[in-house]
């Protein structure tokens, strides 16, 4: 069903639009809770919500998402997707004793294999207890480079950070061998971390109501400070977004963030503007959808073949936290783009240069 929502937008729409004012969008399938996706390289759509992992699939004439086999003891809420070579991995968090009892987090990996279905198993742990039981809440998961798998705690009520898990792939499934739980934390700036991408040697962080990035050294580390062409040094932290809204997952794009504006309902463009004097990259809002355009939007990835294309711009509509069964929000819906986002030609026109 293709639906139609105009409402006024929070900043200025400039250009021909991403997803400016009006928003033209069509439900692709029903995910309960919807939070999290992920293209596989060879283009398998992979979607998380809370009752599950799913896989998105062609169904007549449209789509569908097909469950994948999961292994954990019972039902889990899923969060966070990445890939590190040839296995996709997600979190989940099971609560056995209640909404205020001890989290029973999991780390799941699933092999891919062209013509076969995902199956999710059990990261294996060097040593017990499983240190991703420390974490408050898993969110979202990135590559880093060298390899280690990057983990947002997502702590709203306390402080959370960033950590970093270096995982040995000898086995039949993925072994944690080691786990640094506050790798980044309140000394980068960090606190509430929700969605974390990575894009080259830069790192993004959706933090509450803002959106910051990071650069790596080298050596793979993200550094406190760095030196300025001036010589001198300067925290390695840049607000990309900063609003009063709370957002949710972040894509890198065009140089620049696709941001969810998750109590917004909005998708926001943050374009690069240049650098400052201390040779750091500045960014400005080039797009908006229109406010409450979209029920809590949650995660946001532009479209690849063979399912869908650089027009097809997909979010996950979460709508409201923990209720499943609605009709608000709960699904993957697209939006169609004038431009096709894959071409890297559409980048001037999307950053609005």
């Amino acid at each position: 069903m293709n639906t139609r929502l105009c409402l006024p937008t929070l900043a200025l729409v400039l250009a021909a639009p991403l997803l400016g004012g009006c928003v033209d969008k069509d439900k692709i399938a029903t995910v309960a809770d919807a939070e999290n996706q992920l293209f596989t390289p060879d283009g398998r759509l992979i979607v998380t919500g809370g009752t599950g992992v799913f896989e998105i699939v062609r169904s007549g004439e449209g789509f569908a998402a097909q469950p994948l086999q999961a292994e954990t003891p019972g039902a889990c809420n899923y969060t966070g997707l990445a890939q590190i070579g040839g296995w996709v991995f997600a979190a989940c968090q099971q609560r056995p004793h209640g909404l205020f009892g001890a989290p029973d987090n999991h780390l799941l990996a699933a092999q891919v294999a062209s013509g076969r279905p995902l199956r999710f198993v059990q990261v294996e742990r060097a040593a017990s207890p499983d240190p991703l039981d420390t974490l408050t809440l898993p969110n979202g998961l990135a590559k880093a480079p060298g390899g280690h798998l990057l983990v947002a705690d997502y702590n709203l009520f306390g402080t959370g950070g960033v950590a970093r898990v270096t995982l040995d792939f000898a086995g039949s499934r993925p072994r944690i061998v080691g786990f640094e739980k506050n790798w980044l934390a309140a000394a980068h700036g960090i606190n509430h971390p929700n969605g974390v991408r990575v894009s080259g040697n830069e790192l993004f962080v959706s933090e509450f109501n803002a959106v910051k990035r990071y650069q790596f050294d080298a050596a793979g580390a993200v550094p406190l400070y760095l030196p300025t062409p001036r010589g001198s040094l300067v925290k390695n932290e840049v607000t990309v977004h900063a609003g009063a809204s709370v957002v949710d997952d972040i894509q890198p794009l065009c140089g620049g963030v696709a941001i969810t504006d998750y109590l917004g309902g909005q998708v926001l463009h943050m374009a690069p503007a240049g650098r400052d004097l201390n040779g750091l990259p500045t960014y400005r809002q080039v797009y908006a959808s229109g406010l409450a355009s979209l029920q809590g939007p949650s995660s946001v990835q532009v479209g690849r073949a063979p399912l869908f294309d650089g027009h097809d711009v997909l979010v996950t509509e979460k709508g409201l936290l923990l209720e499943f069964n609605s009709s608000y929000g709960n699904r993957l819906s697209r939006v169609k783009s004038s431009l096709d986002l894959g071409d890297p030609a559409s980048c001037v026109q999307i950053n609005g240069r």
